[in-house]
């Protein structure tokens, strides 16, 4: 397989067609980007497929958009009706709290369409955290930042039997689960345990797809830990999301959306 030189960059491990992740070869070469809309040579990607996203925050009201797009019936849940204001055109909304079993069975269940397709847990918990490493975290707060880990166990644990044939459920991690870093390790150890549940549960409960997407620095551009010079963005995870979703070979699955981040110098 032909190789290039450079900072840790390589074509070792991609073939023409499709890039090789966990779960097996993701094809690119099929998918390409029209206008902002995810397509394939058969037109949108989700054409046809109920989509819920869950989370009001830039990620999930991203992923809404880039859903829409791709041609999905959308549905964007959060707690908050103000923050579902904000929701795109053409996107329903509908309140609800997945942090508690019956609030995610609730949120699942069958409406006037249908049965769902795909299921995007991009939401935190109900209280912002202050954590930060395990040491110095008190318990009670640290609870709080798992909280995100809770709404997505519910979630995965509701879709099994309720999605559509084909479906699946991409959850949310992120890239200190890998590369621990001073300060984050109450966070690492979060994101490392929904990367585990993602797996876990793609075993468990296949048919049913489970993914994770892992971001890195959003919006930033940690110094001289990223490889590239773009600075991740909303759109780049959502994107992502949207590509899992339209894939139907990839399951236990965890994609970094981190340009890198993982390689780079310690910094």
């Amino acid at each position: 397989m032909p190789e290039r030189a450079g900072r840790g960059v390589t074509l070792r491990g991609i073939r023409p067609g499709g890039v090789r992740v966990a779960g097996g070869w993701a094809a690119v070469g099929r998918h390409r980007r029209l206008d902002g809309m995810t397509t394939t040579k058969h037109g949108p990607a989700l054409a046809g497929t109920r989509v819920l996203v869950v989370g009001t925050g830039k990620m999930g009201l991203a992923t809404a958009r880039h859903a829409l797009a791709a041609g999905a019936d959308v549905t964007l849940s959060g707690r908050c009706r103000d923050r579902l204001a904000a929701a795109p055109a053409g996107v329903r909304t509908v309140v609800g709290d997945p942090e508690d079993p019956e609030g995610a069975v609730r949120l699942l269940e069958p409406a006037g369409g249908g049965p769902l397709d795909h299921v995007a847990v991009l939401a935190g918990g109900a209280r912002p955290s202050t954590a930060r490493g395990i040491a110095g975290t008190p318990v009670a707060v640290a609870g709080e930042a798992f909280a995100r880990f809770w709404l997505s166990y519910h979630l995965v644990r509701a879709a099994a039997g309720r999605l559509r044939d084909g479906g699946s459920v991409t959850l949310l991690s992120g890239s200190s689960s890998r590369r621990p870093s001073d300060g984050r390790g109450v966070w690492g150890t979060l994101h490392g345990a929904i990367e585990a549940l993602a797996r876990n549960a793609a075993y468990e409960l296949g048919p049913l797809r489970v993914n994770a997407v892992s971001p890195g620095g959003i919006g930033v551009h940690p110094a001289n830990r990223q490889l590239i010079a773009h600075p991740g963005q909303p759109d780049d995870v959502a994107a992502m999301v949207i590509a899992l979703m339209a894939n139907p070979a990839v399951t236990a699955t965890v994609v970094d959306v981190d340009g890198g981040e993982f390689l780079g110098d310690p910094g």
